[in-house]
């Protein structure tokens, strides 16, 4: 009796953790297309000073780039993870990783906006994102597997 609770426990832990840790593979062209968004999102601040309707219709075209990215992204991967929801155990370094690296980049990206301009803070985001995101999956990929192994 206690071995079948035991397994029935550990079932409905996997099937908490299915959303963070089983997914189909990321495309190719997501990290430079996501970067080349971030990059994009940045080079909207260097518009809005001397070419207000300029940046707004770049905001425009992100911002509907971005709902249908999200929506092919969620019938391809089928059920998302939620940061909002407790992550499977061993999975929050991962996310506090992340976390860090972003604020990073925020930082790294607005300074050289403010130093050097916005066109290259743009550009520096472009590769900052597409590198971190790169780095990211590849962070995440070993943690699920990590779960995966303690849930198998």
């Amino acid at each position: 009796m206690e071995s079948n609770r035991h397994q029935q426990l550990r079932d409905l832990e996997r099937a908490e953790a299915a959303p963070y840790i089983d997914y189909p593979p990321t495309p190719w062209w997501y990290h430079p297309a996501a970067g080349l968004w971030f990059a994009g999102l940045t080079g909207t601040k260097g518009l809005t000073e001397d070419h207000l309707p300029a940046a707004i219709g770049l905001l425009v075209v992100l911002l509907a780039a971005l709902g249908a990215f999200s929506a092919w992204y969620a019938r391809y991967r089928g059920a998302m993870p939620s940061l909002l929801r407790r992550a499977p155990k061993g999975m929050g370094p991962m996310f506090a990783l992340y976390f860090v690296g972003v604020a990073g980049v925020l930082g790294a990206v607005w300074w050289t906006g403010e130093t050097a301009g916005w066109a290259w803070a743009s550009a520096l985001m472009f590769v900052l994102a597409t590198v971190g995101l790169w780095l990211h999956e590849h962070s995440y990929a070993a943690a699920a597997a990590r779960v995966r192994e303690r849930l198998s």
